[in-house]
């Protein structure tokens, strides 16, 4: 039954596709991308009125006509497939090897039990979006931008949690295939393989989360990275590029709060596509006169910043009406204030020391764009002679770093929470977010200067005519296989990275509380209303910090389905005591967290790790505490 319903989703999905890249004529490029953002803000819409289920039902239903009209078009010859090229080869086989591994993946990251497989969760199991009476979600105003794709997902396909990371890494991997379309010369598979080698580096910056999971710092710089390829290759064509420019911000918006940082650049690239190239602004290719023209794309500036806005504009919207009141977690009144002036200084030292450390994988990456960036200008100028516009691209992005950089120390000093913020909680995954698209705007750059630098261009004498001499040709060639051994080297580390991972799932976390408790999901989205007590340890190699961070909490909130949830690192006779009524039951972790009293040999029963309902715990607990069964 599973494997028919992903048939099926497969099926649905394939007429989205077929309607975006024929009837739009829109590039193969960005056809995923801009389908699942079209279909993203889509649902986003329906959901903010209210509407979630049955957007998603008439989406779903509309997939299968566009299937249909796939199979006339293909039978009446007014559609062929594109051919297979050989990179489209390479990229459609990782991407398959990927999505196997993927879809035997289990969700492990802290972050996915506190939010973004919650909301997933909740989605699937109520149909609407969170409002003030929810108690299962800690932060509803969250923007639930790459939930809706999620939840559209798992809504047709299953609700496994290798069906949640195979819907959040096909973003990921269409963001890539996006930039992909950046090349213009597509006879050339050096400029291919270099694109490869330095998307699959780029890994480097996610090792702290991967992608087995559903958090999105890695996927809004790779939507910002695919706004600009689309912007680039289509800046000749004005409507095409503004819907789908407008489409991918409007979606980068609500991703995250800080989407609309990342959303801002791919505008500003638009802008300046707009401002310095020349536009088809009619199918005969025929341009407007001045002040036409001018008038044009002044109105399409507007317009597509307006429809890229108008998304985030209308979560907080949401989050004025439908969550009225509410306060979030950088909010002032969310129950813990933001730093006292006396800690200003100590937390903006500890920022920059960790913002200039060697030890950290930001600034190690970001020094290593540099040496590249200098090494590969000077090599151009020196031996190609040729003057590279790569160093334009370093000094905007570390214009952007830096301006970046200040917005997270502001919010550690006025917005975050003490305690996160003395810590600087979450400083790895907010820096690498940002380098990573500091990197790949460099990657792409390079490849702009790679392409502009052949001494021989290929022309309608055909490839083999596209070398100077038979020595340029051999170096050409071992370029290749050079980039090539480095990009799946990458690749290969990622994958088994990710295979060692899933073998030691049920030794993590999560995976031995869902072994106690199971995945539970409840009819018509009822929360289950029993209360819990976990009893977890907190120290030593297993259990170092998780229950005084909250992780053990959040992640046995996702697994029951249970609001409430309590957790100790110390159960003994006199805290059951103390805590007689108050839950129903208790979830023993690390039996090492209990202290068992010897008199008593009826505790064999509760020696073993396990879900006990506090009805059938020993007798003897009601006699020595005197309390009764708590």
């Amino acid at each position: 039954m599973a494997v028919l319903k992903g048939i099926l989703f497969v099926i649905s999905l394939w007429g989205w596709l077929f309607l975006t890249g024929w009837a739009c004529r829109i590039k193969v490029w960005f056809v995923p991308i801009v389908t699942a953002a079209g279909l993203g803000i889509t649902l986003y819409a329906g959901g903010l009125f209210g509407f979630l289920k049955e957007t998603a039902v008439l989406l779903y239903a509309a997939g299968f006509a566009g299937t249909v009209l796939s199979f006339w078009a293909a039978l009446t010859r007014r559609f062929t497939f594109p051919k297979l090229s050989m990179f489209g080869f390479f990229f459609a086989s990782s991407s398959v090897l990927f999505a196997v591994l993927i879809w035997n993946l289990k969700l492990l990251h802290y972050d996915n039990f506190s939010h973004w497989a919650v909301v997933v969760k909740y989605m699937l199991s109520t149909d609407h979006f969170a409002d003030a009476s929810t108690e299962l979600l800690m932060f509803k105003d969250y923007p639930p931008g790459s939930a809706v794709w999620i939840y559209y997902v798992c809504r047709f396909a299953g609700h496994s949690q290798g069906i949640m990371l195979l819907a959040h890494n096909s973003l990921i991997f269409s963001c890539f295939f996006a930039v992909f379309g950046w090349v213009r010369e597509r006879r050339r598979f050096l400029l291919y393989a270099f694109l490869g080698m330095g998307c699959s580096m780029l890994s480097y910056l996610n090792l702290t989360i991967r992608i087995n999971n559903l958090l999105v710092d890695f996927l809004l710089p790779l939507l910002t990275m695919a706004g600009i390829s689309a912007a680039n290759r289509m800046k000749e064509e004005l409507l095409k590029m503004s819907v789908c420019v407008m489409l991918l911000t409007g979606y980068t918006g609500i991703i995250k709060d800080t989407g609309a940082v990342f959303a801002g650049i791919a505008f500003l690239y638009y802008v300046w596509c707009i401002c310095s190239s020349p536009v088809r602004y009619r199918p005969s290719g025929k341009e407007l006169r001045m002040p036409g023209r001018l008038a044009v794309r002044i109105a399409a500036v507007l317009l597509t910043g307006a429809g890229g806005a108008l998304p985030y504009i209308g979560w907080k919207w949401y989050l004025a009406s439908a969550l009225d009141g509410y306060a979030g977690k950088f909010s002032a009144g969310a129950g813990q204030s933001a730093a006292e002036p006396e800690l200003y200084g100590t937390i903006t030292r500890e920022f920059f020391h960790s913002a200039f450390s060697v030890a950290e994988r930001s600034f190690q990456a970001f020094l290593l764009c540099t040496i590249l960036t200098v090494g590969a200008v000077l090599y151009a100028r020196i031996f190609l002679k040729r003057r590279w516009k790569l160093w334009r691209v370093w000094i905007l992005g570390s214009v952007m770093l830096i301006l970046y950089y200040a917005g997270i120390l502001l919010l550690y000093l006025y917005s975050m929470p003490v305690e996160e913020a003395v810590r600087l909680a979450g400083f790895d995954r907010y820096t690498c977010s940002i380098m990573t698209l500091f990197a790949g705007l460099l990657i792409m750059g390079a490849e702009a200067d790679m392409e502009n630098s052949f001494a021989v261009g290929i022309d309608e004498r055909g490839a083999y005519r596209a070398y100077s001499s038979p020595e340029a040709k051999h170096r050409y060639q071992l370029t290749v296989l050079v980039m090539m051994v480095i990009g799946i080297n990458f690749l290969y580390s990622e994958y088994n990275g990710l295979s060692d991972i899933r073998k030691g799932y049920q030794d993590s976390l999560p995976g031995r509380v869902e072994a106690l408790a199971g995945d539970r999901w409840y009819p018509d989205g009822r929360e289950d209303e029993s209360r819990y007590l976990v009893a977890a340890l907190d120290e030593g190699a297993q259990g170092a910090g998780q229950v005084s961070d909250g992780e053990v909490r959040y992640v046995c909130r996702y697994f029951l389905y249970a609001p409430y949830v309590d957790v100790t690192s110390r159960l003994d006779m006199g805290t059951i005591g103390e805590a007689a009524g108050k839950y129903d039951y208790i979830l023993i972790l690390d039996t090492e967290a209990v202290e068992y009293a010897p008199d008593f040999p009826e505790e064999e029963r509760i020696r073993t790790p396990g879900l006990y309902d506090v009805q059938d715990l020993p007798y003897s607990y009601q006699k020595s505490t005197g309390h009764g069964i708590i």
